[in-house]
């Protein structure tokens, strides 16, 4: 089941930011929020997942968290930084992902890389990351929103048949990224959430729960999925603490199967 990993923890970096709304009706504050949202220049986003993977009798529990900050995003001064963990039987996995100046840094296991990064390249990487890879609110079959204070609730029901082909999709999108994603088949089960809308119209949490099979090579597993997102401060100024880049080995990128 470990083959399935790398493309698990980048849907769960996807589903966990998914903008998944909709009720002036809610889908139209669904729209508006990650029209508003998906514009800012500045991010602090912080992502956890839950998953549980099964497969005949074996079964894997794996949760992440992540960090992800930026700056100037869209400018040539922009600064992504992201940080987190993934846990697995007891053991941590730490790593480091951050780029300025048109390089790439990746810090993990002891490791610490390099490579060079198209602006634009980075900029595909983060919409997948933090818009959900745009998803519209017509994928969802049913949202209400109901006011608490200043706040918008919006919960939602997704419809299936169409999620499939939105993790398809995202999947696709990421080959380049992460190796065999595009070769991998989805089905999901069911999808439902919830999402927070501020009193200045900004996306400031969302929580969604997914079941689905995964089938790639003839096996499928079955994935319990349930993520949060927690925008911080939303259209407000980021303090962005760039790591140590000393002691970075640069590599070809073409090694990790990154497209240029």
């Amino acid at each position: 089941m470990k083959k399935y990993l790398a493309l698990l923890l980048s849907a769960a970096m996807v589903l966990s930011l998914a903008g998944c709304g909709g009720g002036k009706d809610a889908r139209t504050i669904y729209d508006e929020a990650s029209k508003k949202t998906s514009e800012l220049q500045e991010m602090d986003i912080e992502t956890t997942a839950a998953m549980t993977m099964t497969q005949g009798d074996q079964t894997i529990d794996l949760s992440t968290t992540m960090n992800i900050q930026m700056t100037g995003a869209n400018t040539d001064d922009m600064k992504y930084l992201a940080a987190g963990k993934t846990t697995m039987a007891g053991q941590d996995i730490d790593v480091t992902m951050y780029y300025e100046g048109g390089y790439y840094y990746m810090e993990t296991m002891g490791q610490k890389i390099k490579y060079a990064m198209d602006l634009n390249q980075l900029m595909e990487q983060v919409k997948q990351s933090t818009e959900g890879a745009n998803m519209e609110s017509s994928y969802m079959k049913e949202i209400k929103a109901k006011k608490d204070g200043d706040n918008q609730i919006l919960t939602f029901t997704a419809d299936a048949e169409k999620m499939d082909s939105y993790v398809q999709d995202i999947m696709g999108s990421m080959s380049g990224a992460v190796a065999g994603a595009e070769d991998v088949a989805y089905k999901i089960k069911s999808a439902s959430g919830e999402a927070v809308v501020n009193k200045d119209g900004y996306f400031s949490s969302m929580n969604i729960k997914m079941s689905m099979d995964m089938t790639v090579q003839g096996e499928t597993v079955g994935v319990e999925m349930d993520t949060d997102a927690i925008y911080h401060n939303p259209g407000q100024a980021v303090t962005l603490t760039a790591p140590d880049l000393e002691g970075y080995q640069e590599i070809d990128p073409a090694a990790l199967g990154t497209q240029q």
